[in-house]
């Protein structure tokens, strides 16, 4: 995966849906899962993970992979 410096923290559980620049936590070593998804550029992830964050009610990091 990139670096967490370069994540988009999406979060979908209230009423606004946010997109903040940064990882989902600042740790050394953190990884609580993930999925891997084939879509055209970061904008399509973004929106899967709007979509999924709605879902799980839970904050989602997108990270593109090397």
């Amino acid at each position: 995966m990139q670096p967490p410096s370069t994540a988009v923290t999406v979060d979908a559980t209230g009423e606004e849906t946010t997109r903040t620049a940064g990882p989902f936590v600042e740790a050394t070593q953190y990884l609580g899962g993930f999925w891997i998804i084939d879509v055209a550029d970061e904008d399509a992830a973004v929106g899967w993970a709007e979509r999924a964050s709605a879902a799980l009610r839970s904050r989602i990091e997108v990270r593109g992979l090397q």
